[in-house]
């Protein structure tokens, strides 16, 4: 006969923690979304109006193109408050994109502040300045293939990539307007 009285009692505690556990669960957990962080890392690239204010807030003046140039900023980040990142699109060709990255050299763990991994970068003098060139290939058939560079100057980290160029005119920018840039201003 004591068996069923175990038995209900066992029933009795089971359905008691189960409304504890479902009470705890349905009030409990509004709370505890509302009051957890956010998941995951921050992005370490805030975007900024213009390169001047990039600048500003990374505390250094970054290696830039003139407008002269036949490319305009269409976006500028400062990554992890110590690298400044300009986008370029070529002047009446939306597809020509050129990357442009400046980072103080003593802020850095590499010389290659490119963002481009998976390529075969092969070393070049151009005019005394030491230069890490590679091919990056396109995403698609439809596109062309991109180049890439990244070079020292005086303390500071340069890198370049572009999209939708080639070769001769990827070097041509490179010789002749960013590494001259770079041994001028910096």
């Amino acid at each position: 006969m004591m068996e069923p009285i175990v038995s209900a009692s066992k029933k009795h505690a089971a359905a008691l923690l189960a409304a504890c556990l479902l009470a705890s669960g349905s009030f409990g957990s509004a709370a505890a979304k509302s009051a957890s962080p956010a998941v995951g890392m921050p992005n370490p690239m805030v975007e900024y109006a213009s390169v001047h204010e990039a600048s500003q807030a990374a505390g250094f003046t970054p290696l830039y193109l003139p407008e002269i140039s036949g490319y305009h900023v269409s976006n500028a980040f400062v990554i992890s408050k110590n690298l400044v990142d300009i986008r370029y699109t070529r002047d009446g060709e939306p597809g020509k994109t050129l990357t442009l990255r400046t980072a103080p050299a003593k802020r850095q763990q590499t010389k290659d502040i490119s963002g481009i991994y998976g390529v075969k970068w092969l070393q070049r003098n151009i005019d005394d300045t030491t230069v890490f060139m590679a091919k990056v290939p396109a995403e698609s058939k439809a596109c062309h293939d991109g180049y890439a560079a990244y070079w020292q100057q005086d303390g500071m980290l340069f890198s370049a990539y572009a999209e939708n160029i080639s070769e001769a005119e990827f070097t041509h920018l490179l010789k002749d307007g960013l590494l001259d840039l770079s041994r001028i201003y910096f």
